[in-house]
């Protein structure tokens, strides 16, 4: 019986991010995907996966609803040989430290689960016209991401953070910032694995049109969310998606 991946549904969680990865999990890794609540997790139903994903949206009702017994049931699937996947809020996530700042708000302070040794620092200005992450199409922009294998790709950004490992941290690089900031990276917990990702490669065409373009009636916002969404189509994240199923069949 093939395992299923899980993804986390619950507050805080982007639906877009969740829905997409719905269907991309299916699509891309060949395998079931669930939604999975803090409650699940907490009574143990992770272990029936082989990979867990984070998804884009907000990290401190993350906090709220898993820190402690929730965060300790992550941990130990992730080293009995489980995999994480953590996309954007779910990356800031998966660090021992975070440290962003918003439109009108910061966030700071170590976390957790501490897959990896070092700080997630966003929301990165540098990459949208100077505009600090907030819910509008201003603050989104598709940038140039540099793979390790030297490819270069486009992809999604939106709030989401670079990485800064610290000495001790053991991590492999995946991708890279235009500004060779750490974009994307990988590297083993116990028996199991992470991938973090600032950017989000996961988003769906059909589900980005719906949730979004489609929300919006004035004509000029619909316009840039029209283009932003021309960039998914089915080769879109295609890489990321074979690398981690790669990684998968490892662990």
């Amino acid at each position: 019986m093939v395992k299923p991946a899980y993804i986390y549904c619950d507050e805080g969680s982007s639906e877009i991010s969740v829905h997409s990865l719905l269907l991309a999990v299916e699509q891309h890794l060949q395998r079931p995907a669930c939604p999975i609540n803090a409650e699940q997790i907490i009574q143990g139903k992770l272990f029936d996966g082989c990979l867990f994903v984070m998804p884009g949206g907000a990290d401190l009702p993350y906090c709220k609803k898993l820190n402690g017994e929730g965060n300790r049931k992550i941990h130990h699937f992730v080293k009995q040989g489980g995999a994480y996947l953590g996309i954007c809020a779910g990356a800031y996530y998966g660090c021992a430290e975070l440290d962003f700042i918003g439109l009108g708000y910061s966030v700071k302070g170590s976390r957790e689960l501490s897959l990896f040794n070092g700080v997630a620092k966003g929301s990165l200005p540098k990459f949208t016209n100077g505009k600090l992450y907030d819910e509008g199409v201003e603050s989104k922009a598709m940038i140039e991401i540099t793979l390790a294998e030297g490819e270069k790709t486009v992809f999604y950004y939106h709030g989401g953070c670079c990485f800064e490992p610290t000495p001790k941290a053991v991590y492999r690089p995946l991708a890279y910032y235009p500004d060779g900031s750490l974009a994307m990276i990988e590297g083993n917990f116990g028996r199991g694995y992470y991938l973090l990702s600032g950017v989000h490669f996961e988003l769906q065409a059909v589900i980005y049109q719906q949730k979004i373009v489609n929300c919006y009636e004035d004509h000029e916002t619909k316009a840039k969310e029209e283009t932003i969404c021309t960039y998914f189509d089915k080769n879109y994240g295609l890489q990321v998606w074979q690398h981690l199923q790669k990684r998968l069949n490892q662990v």
